[in-house]
């Protein structure tokens, strides 16, 4: 544990305050285009909206009377059509771009196909095999999605205050997406403390097949627990979509990356800080309709150049539907170390509860 004064002109002291700042920036620029879009259901209902995305199976739209966002069962509509330039992707991970038709009207939602148009060429899709929707630009900021979620807790018996920040953006194209995540905790009272800050990014690419893809990955955490000024952790993978549907994702890949690290000035003697590891990883996520969401990407990195050593993160979350763009987040996360200098605390973990928001 160490005085939180030390960090007080660190950059990750400021970072929670930058990217709130920055989310606003960014929401209060993405104008929303022209609602020209069509949307019929199995009882021939029919509306005049803009399609938004195809998430978790429920499309969500704008409506052309009224404000905000909203969603609508997917397995309940017969027939869509937009001029508007989309990326669709099936279960098999394959993805297209162009606009959308629907191949015939009236049908079963299990019977409608789904028609994606380029200039070139089309592809014809069944309507229960599109896992994902959304809207695609060649500008920067249409593309852009995230979220971002806070908590604080106090309490007067031991004068101790705790509070948390999460923040996540994900830039997605036809092939590619970049996606980074924040977060931050802090637990202190007294002349006691504790402060915790990573930052996670990532970058894929889809291979020839579907299913595969590749890519490179950034990590770098502070944590006071373990008298961590730094930890840099730079690598690639290669990995596999082994499911991919409207109510779960399924990933696993193996790569390799360097791991430079800064601790305490009392807790490197010893340590070179630099070593080369490899990387097993895997992402799981359920979800449930638009109410539940359950997250884990689970890394392990056995030493490459210290042999015996090995590195275990975790990062879960569970996220609850409230209202509209509102949710409510339990977060998780575990770092291992079996081997740190000097006898350090071998892991850190900690859960956190956050009232959250998606841009």
């Amino acid at each position: 544990m160490q005085d939180i004064s030390v960090h007080d002109q660190s950059w990750y002291s400021h970072c929670p305050v930058l990217l709130v700042l920055l989310a606003f920036t960014l929401s209060s620029i993405c104008f929303a285009r022209e609602k020209k879009d069509v949307v019929q259901f199995v009882n021939g209902d029919r509306m005049t909206c803009e399609i938004v995305r195809l998430e978790k199976g429920y499309l969500y739209v704008k409506l052309a009377v009224g404000e905000g966002t909203v969603s609508l069962d997917w397995s309940k509509i017969s027939h869509i059509e937009s001029p508007q330039t989309f990326v669709v992707a099936d279960k098999t991970g394959a993805r297209y771009t162009g606009s959308l038709q629907s191949t015939a009207e009236g049908k079963a939602p299990e019977e409608v196909q789904l028609q994606v148009t380029e200039p070139s060429a089309s592809e014809v899709i069944p309507a229960k095999d599109v896992v994902e929707l959304h809207t695609t630009d060649p500008g920067f900021w249409p593309n852009l999605h995230g979220g971002m979620d806070a908590g604080v807790n106090y309490s007067k018996q031991q004068n101790r205050t705790q509070y948390n920040f999460q923040t996540n953006a994900l830039f997605e194209r036809a092939k590619w997406l970049a996606s980074g995540n924040y977060e931050s905790s802090f637990s202190g009272g007294g002349n006691i403390s504790d402060l915790r800050n990573e930052v996670r990014l990532n970058i894929t690419r889809q291979l020839l097949s579907p299913r595969n893809f590749y890519g490179g990955l950034a990590d770098f955490l502070q944590s006071d627990e373990q008298q961590l000024d730094l930890r840099t952790t730079l690598g690639g993978a290669v990995g596999h979509m082994f499911n991919y549907t409207n109510n779960s994702f399924i990933a696993a890949f193996v790569g390799a990356d360097w791991n430079g690290e800064r601790y305490s000035a009392a807790a490197t003697v010893g340590r070179t800080g630099n070593s080369a590891e490899a990387i097993l990883g895997t992402q799981v996520n359920f979800f449930r309709f638009k109410t539940t969401n359950i997250l884990a990407d689970a890394r392990l990195y056995p030493s490459l150049t210290d042999p015996g050593r090995v590195r275990f993160d975790l990062n879960a979350s569970l996220k609850l539907r409230l209202a509209k763009d509102l949710y409510w987040r339990l977060g998780y996360y575990l770092n291992f170390d079996s081997r740190p200098p000097n006898n350090l605390p071998k892991s850190d973990y900690g859960s956190t509860s956050s009232l959250g928001w998606v841009f």
